[in-house]
């Protein structure tokens, strides 16, 4: 795995705090390489509401707040000039309990008894 310290570490949790960001990069990680349109096309179909209004919206979003942060992160590219998306070797590193906390396993009630002692 690339070489983070501590501080790099504590920018990519920050990054991973929001669930578009973590299945941005689920959907990365199955690809590889996305299209801009494609990547909002994908986080689209998590939301409810009229297709066009949600989509400029999520547009918006991903070029202003998502992909920047992830960017500046490390763990993904935007070329802006092919409008493509794609993971770093670390992006593609990270293990997935940190894009899908599903895979966390839930700690016993004995185990959740003793953390709180």
């Amino acid at each position: 795995m690339a070489t983070v310290d501590r501080a790099e570490w504590n920018e990519i949790y920050a990054a991973l705090a929001r669930d578009e960001r973590r299945e941005l990069l689920r959907y990365l990680k199955d690809v590889q390489v996305a299209q801009f349109e494609e990547v909002a096309q994908h986080l689209l179909k998590r939301e409810n509401g009229s297709a066009e209004e949600k989509f400029d919206a999520m547009r918006i979003r991903l070029h202003h707040v998502h992909l920047p942060k992830l960017v500046e992160t490390g763990v993904l590219t935007l070329d802006s000039h092919q409008n493509l998306v794609r993971l770093t070797t670390l992006g593609s590193q990270l293990p997935a309990e940190l894009t899908d906390p599903s895979m966390i396993p839930s700690p016993s009630a004995g185990e959740k008894k003793r953390a709180l002692d």
